[in-house]
């Protein structure tokens, strides 16, 4: 019988729906969660109006806390239930302890950054996150790769742009501001900062069946860079205006 990655035990869940026990456990997450983010940093929602309704979608920001995932959660109000997490699989789900504990309240997606004789291909993470999406499900990239530097953003990479041309759902580009002061690296405890999102209108992919992979790559590469400037340019002007917009939530 031939291997297939959607049977895997420690993956297969992504591609069924939460039983009720592990539905109660997101939905604490999502009441912790929330009211952090409601009563102790208060987030901001601009441009509520651009998050696809009745379609899945990958949410694409700049990094600069742990926080983000909550705030991208936050704005949609979907839940965690409704989002998937890129996850290095060697850090995550080769630690059986690590994996069952946090596939109680979140949803991760192995991606590999190894290179050793038990390690995912690319394709395997693709079907995946398209059996994920396939259940009206949404996920979360962020094309920095790691967290940045306070005000400072990291080159993006192409892989936002690869699974969204390869999943055919678009990209929403998001702009975090405030959570690089409310919870910084390397410490312990978040502070009462308010933080901003900024959600900007979807980007919707090309499909390149009959192309060339010159003409593929060029399109991941100028897409990539298009969404860069535009993050970077309004995270710059939220940082500079001290996340004084107002709700449109």
């Amino acid at each position: 019988m031939k291997y297939s990655i959607l049977e895997d035990p420690r993956y297969s869940h992504l591609a069924k729906p939460k039983t009720p026990l592990l539905k109660f456990f997101s939905f604490l997450f999502d009441l912790y969660a929330n009211t952090v983010l409601t009563f102790y940093t208060p987030v901001t929602i601009v441009g509520k109006e651009n998050i696809p309704k009745n379609e899945p979608f990958i949410f694409a920001s700049n990094h600069n806390s742990h926080m983000d995932i909550a705030v991208l959660v936050y704005a949609t109000r979907l839940g965690y239930e409704h989002f998937g997490f890129f996850a290095a699989k060697d850090y995550w789900f080769d630690n059986n302890f690590r994996r069952k504990f946090f596939q109680n309240f979140i949803n991760l997606i192995p991606i590999e950054r190894t290179n050793n004789p038990e390690s995912l291909d690319l394709e395997d993470t693709f079907t995946l996150a398209k059996a994920f999406v396939s259940r009206n499900n949404n996920i979360v990239i962020f094309p920095e790769g790691e967290r940045g530097q306070p005000g400072v953003m990291k080159r993006f990479r192409k892989g936002a742009m690869r699974f969204s041309v390869g999943l055919n759902i678009p990209i929403v580009p998001a702009v975090i501001s405030g959570t690089e002061d409310a919870w910084p690296r390397k410490t312990r405890f978040m502070k009462p900062v308010p933080i901003t999102v900024e959600v900007l209108p979807p980007i919707y992919p090309e499909q390149f069946l009959d192309s060339e992979k010159r003409d593929y790559n060029k399109y991941l590469s100028t897409q990539t860079k298009i969404m860069e400037e535009l993050i970077s340019e309004r995270y710059a002007q939220l940082r500079a205006s001290n996340g004084d917009n107002v709700s449109v939530d």
